[in-house]
């Protein structure tokens, strides 16, 4: 791809029965499927903690026992914007695309600002810090976070999450911990992604297409 010949015009819809994804839990049901439909990122099979009384984590692996938690990292005024009985989707959907936008500031000129003042920085962190030392953690962010797509030549670049994860890794003790991501490609895939390697696995989810779809048209500039 000749990326100085291409342009990708990108336009999102964020359904309403987000609201439901969200305040339900439905979305551990979907980390869990994806995670077992999984043959690189989670490569075992995986079972759903149905009692979580005691704090238990959401998800154990079936042969080991490794556990992992899935977090969706939204703080408390935003829980309070979608969990309302009148959840204003909109206002949310406009708020993250602010946070996704913040990363910018980490490199112009006078603006500039450490990662660890960005706020899906703080969510991730303290979503961490919810979690006993030996669970994994996995963000389900039901939004592209990243401009990704499958086998896309820049897939290798330094992005929000990479540099998140770094310093997630000098301000607090992950040693114990591996981190996930899953998250929306621009190509409409599932992104399961290992913070540390960088390394990622792109599946088909038809269903997300009912809480977020994203429409792509390509340009090629002559």
């Amino acid at each position: 791809m000749d990326l100085l010949k291409n342009y990708y015009s990108i336009h999102s819809t964020t359904h309403n029965d987000i609201k439901n994804l969200i305040k339900s839990g439905n979305y551990e049901r979907i980390v869990l499927d994806l995670m077992n439909a999984s043959k690189t990122i989670f490569p075992s099979h995986y079972i759903h903690q149905d009692s979580q009384a005691h704090g238990e984590c959401d998800f154990v692996d079936a042969v080991t026992g490794e556990k992992f938690d899935a977090k969706i990292p939204i703080n408390k005024r935003q829980g309070k914007i979608i969990g309302s009985r009148k959840g204003d989707v909109s206002a949310l959907t406009a708020e993250l695309h602010r946070e996704a936008l913040e990363f910018q500031h980490c490199f112009l000129g006078d603006q500039k600002k450490p990662i660890r003042e960005l706020n899906l920085f703080k969510k991730m962190r303290d979503n961490i810090g919810k979690t006993k030392l030996d669970e994994n953690v996995i963000f389900f962010i039901p939004y592209p976070i990243v401009f990704d797509f499958e086998n896309f030549p820049l897939i290798g670049a330094c992005d929000l999450l990479k540099k998140i994860y770094l310093e997630l890794a000098i301000s607090i003790d992950i040693s114990e911990k591996h981190l996930y991501a899953i998250y929306i490609s621009y190509d409409k895939k599932m992104v399961l992604r290992d913070l540390e390697t960088d390394k990622r696995e792109y599946l088909q989810l038809p269903e997300m297409q009912h809480y977020v779809d994203y429409n792509i048209k390509h340009i090629e500039l002559d």
